[in-house]
C-alpha cells in the first residue's frame, strides 16, 4: 500500500502545532492561576525562604552623671559563627589544628582536641552555620579575625560575625539600682533606664534582605526600608563621687552593725534634684551587700521619732500661741500609760521635779511628751490632727520618675484600723508608714523655708549636642506651714544636734540640723519586740543656709547599737564632711582659692588660670616664669610676686600640701592614684611623701585642716 508522503508531513505538522498550542494554553492558565489564586501563598513562601524584613536596632542612648561621666552605655558585642563548607579544602586541612588551638586558648571552653573534632565534624556534615562564641568583646573580635582560616574573611574563611549591643555600667555596682535596666522581652523596667526608656531606646529601622547563601542575607532596596534613629542621652543629677563615698560609708555601717539593709539619699534643698541614692541589702547566698532592691523608695517603714517633726508642726499650726518653752510635768519615771498601754522613753528626760520644757523634750526625743501633747490637743478632735498632716501633702505619693514608689500610709479616723491608741502612737511615728525618700522630702521642705519640692533625678535630655528637654524644679506644696512654724522647726532641729540625741554632729566644722529616729519593727500579728529596729538620721546642712538634705535609714541592726544617732549618724557625718569639703567649703573662693595672695603662696602648687583670675581681679602684678604649665608655685617677696612652673614626674607622688581638696584630688587622680580624705579645708598632710614612686591604683590618704 502506497502512503501519500505529503499528507503524512501535514499530519505531523498539525500534531506538533496542536501540542505547542496546548502547552501554551496550559502555561497561560498556570500564570493566571499564580497571579490570581496562588500569588499570596507563593509570595509568603518565597519571603519566608528567600526574603524577609529585618529589624535594624537603634543604638540606645547613654546615661550620664552630673559631671558628664558615663553611668550606662551600650557597647558592641559579637556572636561568632563559622561556615566550614565555604573554606577551601587545602586551607582547612592545613590550618584547622592551629585554629582550634587559638580558639581553645581564647575561649577556654573546649580543649584543642575537642575543637579539632568539633570543626572537622561540622565540615563533614556539611553544616554551614557553626556556633563559635557568644558576646565577645571588640578586642577579642579583632583578635579572632586574625586567627588561621578566619583571616581569609567571610567568603573564603567562613568567618561570620553578628554584632549586637549590651548595656554596661562603667562604675560597676555603683548606683546600679538607681540607674536600673530594661528587659523588654520580660516587660521589666527598673530605675532610670526603665523610667526614660522611651527616650533612650530610639526607633528601630527596617531593612529588606535576601538570602544569598546558607544563612547569609544581603540588603535589598525597598520603599519600606527605614534607617534606625539612635536614642537620646539622659543627664542625671547623680554625683558619682559622692555616691561612691555614700555607698562605702553605708556598707561599712551595715557590716559594723550586722544590719539587714539600709539606704542613703542626698538631695539639693532648693531644686529637689537627688545627687545620691544608694540602697544596699544583704544577700545570704553571695555573703555580701548589694544593690538588689531600692529600699529608699520602695520600702515603707514606721518613721519613729523622725515623725515628731511632723507632730510638732501640727501642734504649732493648731495653736498660734503654742510655746516651746512651756514646761510639762511628766513625772519622774520613764514611762506613762495611755489607754491601758505603756509607753516608754529611751531615757528619763525630766528634772527632779518631773518637769521638762517642750523644746528639751523634742531635743531629747521624748515619746511620752509628744503623746501627752497630742492627746491634750487633739483627743476631742482627732480629725484635726490628721487634717493638719494632710495639709502638708506628705500623705500623697511623690509620683517619682523611677517606678515602684510605695504609697505613704497615714490613716484617718474612718479607717477600720483606727483605735484610741492611734493618736498617741501616731504622734511618735508608729501606726504610720512612709518611705525614706518621702521622709526626706518633708525635712527638705523645712530646710527650704516651707517649700516642698519633688525629688528628681534627670536634669536634661539631649540628642547628641542638641538639648531636647530641660527639667525644672517641681513644687509640690508652696508652703507646708506658716513662716513662724517653719522657723520654730528649724530652730528645734538645730537644737537636736547642739543639745540632744544627735550631739555628735555638733563637732563638725559646719552647722547641721536634723532628727534621730529609732523605731521597733512590727512583726505583724505578733506586735513589736526589742530585737528588731529601724535606725534613722535625717537632716540638712549647713543649718544656717541649707544646701543639702540627707537621710540614712538602717534596717534591723543586730549588733550592740540600734539608736539612730549612733548607727545612722556616722554615715551622715561622713557624707556631709565630703560634700562640704568638695562642694560647699570652697563656694566663697575665687577660682578655688580665697581672694588673698597668701592662699596661693601657702599651697605647694595652684592652677595657673586660677591665679591669673585672682591677679586680674585684684590688679596684682607678678613675674611670670611659666611657659605652658597648668600647675605653678607662687612666691611672694617684699618687692614682687614670682610664678614658677611645677614639673610632675610620672609615677612620683607630688606635694599637694596647702592645696584645696578639689585641686589636690584632681591632680592625684589624674596621675592614676585613688584619694581618700578626712576633715575639711586645705590639705594638711598626705600619707605618701612627695617624690615617692607609687604604683598606679594605690590609695593616698589626705588630712585636711
Amino acid at each position: 500500500m502506497k502512503i501519500d508522503s505529503k499528507n503524512d508531513v501535514l499530519w505531523r505538522v498539525f500534531l506538533v502545532y496542536f501540542v505547542v498550542v496546548a502547552v501554551g494554553v496550559l502555561v497561560v492558565l498556570a500564570i493566571v492561576r499564580i497571579q490570581w489564586k496562588d500569588k499570596e501563598e507563593l509570595l509568603e513562601k518565597a519571603s519566608k525562604r528567600e526574603l524577609k524584613v529585618r529589624d535594624e536596632k537603634a543604638h540606645r542612648g547613654n546615661v550620664f552623671s552630673s559631671n558628664g561621666s558615663l553611668l550606662a552605655t551600650s557597647v558592641p558585642r559579637y556572636n561568632i559563627f563559622f561556615d566550614p563548607v565555604s573554606v577551601d579544602k587545602k586551607i582547612f586541612d592545613a590550618e584547622v589544628v592551629q585554629l582550634a588551638d587559638n580558639l581553645s586558648r581564647m575561649l577556654k571552653n573546649k580543649s584543642k582536641q575537642q575543637y579539632i573534632s568539633y570543626l572537622k565534624d561540622a565540615r563533614a556534615k556539611n553544616r554551614r552555620y557553626v556556633k563559635i562564641a557568644n558576646k565577645i568583646s571588640v578586642a577579642d573580635y579583632k583578635k579572632m579575625q586574625e586567627f588561621p582560616i578566619f583571616r581569609e574573611g567571610k567568603n573564603r574563611g567562613g568567618f561570620i560575625a553578628e554584632r549586637s549591643y549590651v548595656r554596661e555600667l562603667p562604675y560597676g555596682e555603683l548606683a546600679a539600682r538607681t540607674i536600673g535596666y530594661v528587659r523588654e522581652d520580660g516587660d521589666v523596667y527598673v530605675g532610670l533606664e526603665g523610667a526614660y526608656n522611651d527616650y533612650l531606646k530610639g526607633k528601630d529601622g527596617k531593612q529588606l534582605v535576601r538570602r544569598i547563601n546558607g544563612n547569609f542575607w544581603m540588603p535589598m532596596p525597598s520603599d519600606e526600608n527605614r534607617d534606625p534613629v539612635n536614642g537620646d542621652d539622659i543627664y542625671t543629677s547623680i554625683n558619682i563621687e559622692i555616691q561612691d563615698v555614700a555607698e562605702n560609708a553605708l556598707k561599712k555601717c551595715l557590716i559594723e552593725n550586722d544590719a539587714l539593709q539600709g539606704c542613703v539619699v542626698l538631695m539639693d534643698v532648693k531644686s529637689g534634684f537627688v545627687e545620691v541614692m544608694a540602697s544596699l541589702s544583704y544577700n545570704e547566698k553571695k555573703n555580701k551587700y548589694e544593690e538588689a532592691y531600692n529600699f529608699a523608695l520602695r520600702h515603707n517603714v514606721e518613721p519613729g521619732s523622725t515623725f515628731k517633726a511632723i507632730t510638732m508642726l501640727t501642734l504649732l499650726e493648731n495653736d498660734p500661741n503654742f510655746d516651746i518653752e512651756r514646761k510639762l510635768n511628766l513625772g519622774t519615771t520613764d514611762y506613762k500609760v495611755f489607754h491601758r498601754r505603756t509607753m516608754r522613753d529611751s531615757h528619763r528626760v525630766t528634772d527632779d521635779d518631773g518637769n521638762v520644757t517642750i523644746r528639751s523634750a523634742f531635743e531629747q526625743s521624748s515619746n511620752i511628751a509628744f503623746a501627752t501633747l497630742v492627746t491634750e490637743a487633739f483627743e476631742q478632735n482627732p480629725d484635726r490632727f490628721i487634717d493638719l498632716i494632710y495639709k502638708t501633702k506628705i500623705n500623697e505619693p511623690l509620683n517619682l520618675d523611677i517606678k515602684g514608689e510605695a504609697k505613704p500610709d497615714i490613716k484617718t479616723t474612718n479607717d477600720k484600723r483606727w483605735s484610741k491608741l492611734s493618736l498617741p502612737w501616731m504622734s511618735i511615728g508608729y501606726e504610720v508608714m512612709m518611705t525614706p525618700i518621702q521622709i526626706l522630702t518633708y525635712y527638705n521642705a523645712i530646710a527650704n523655708d516651707g517649700v516642698m519640692v519633688k525629688p528628681q533625678f534627670v536634669k536634661e535630655i539631649r540628642h547628641g549636642n542638641e538639648v531636647k528637654q530641660v527639667f525644672d524644679t517641681i513644687v509640690i506644696n508652696e508652703r507646708i506651714a506658716s513662716e513662724n512654724t517653719i522657723s520654730t522647726l528649724q530652730e528645734l532641729l538645730k537644737g537636736v544636734v547642739e543639745n540632744g540625741t544627735a550631739k555628735s554632729m555638733s563637732k563638725l566644722g559646719f552647722s547641721v540640723a536634723g532628727k534621730t529616729g529609732t523605731a521597733q519593727i512590727s512583726q505583724g500579728s505578733s506586735g513589736y519586740n526589742k530585737k528588731n529596729y529601724t535606725a534613722t538620721f535625717v537632716g540638712y546642712f549647713p543649718a544656717d543656709d541649707p544646701k543639702y538634705s540627707c537621710i540614712i535609714v538602717v534596717s534591723n541592726p543586730r549588733g550592740k547599737k540600734y539608736y539612730g544617732g549612733s548607727v545612722s549618724g556616722p554615715v551622715f557625718k561622713e557624707i556631709a564632711e565630703k560634700v562640704y569639703a568638695t562642694r560647699l567649703g570652697v563656694t566663697d573662693e575665687v577660682g578655688g582659692y580665697e581672694a588673698d595672695c597668701n592662699a596661693f603662696t601657702s599651697a605647694s602648687m595652684v592652677y595657673f588660670d586660677d591665679f591669673l583670675n585672682y591677679c586680674n581681679n585684684e590688679n596684682v602684678a607678678f613675674v611670670d616664669n611659666v611657659q605652658d604649665n597648668k600647675w605653678v608655685s607662687v612666691e611672694q617677696t617684699a618687692d614682687n610676686v614670682f610664678v614658677n612652673a611645677v614639673e610632675m614626674e610620672e609615677n612620683k607622688v607630688p606635694d599637694v600640701k596647702g592645696m584645696n581638696i578639689t585641686d589636690a584630688v584632681y591632680v592625684l587622680e589624674s596621675m592614676g592614684w585613688k584619694v581618700k580624705f578626712e576633715g575639711y579645708g586645705k590639705v594638711k598632710s598626705q600619707s605618701v611623701k612627695a617624690g615617692t614612686e607609687l604604683r598606679k591604683g594605690s590609695v593616698i590618704n589626705l588630712v585636711l585642716k
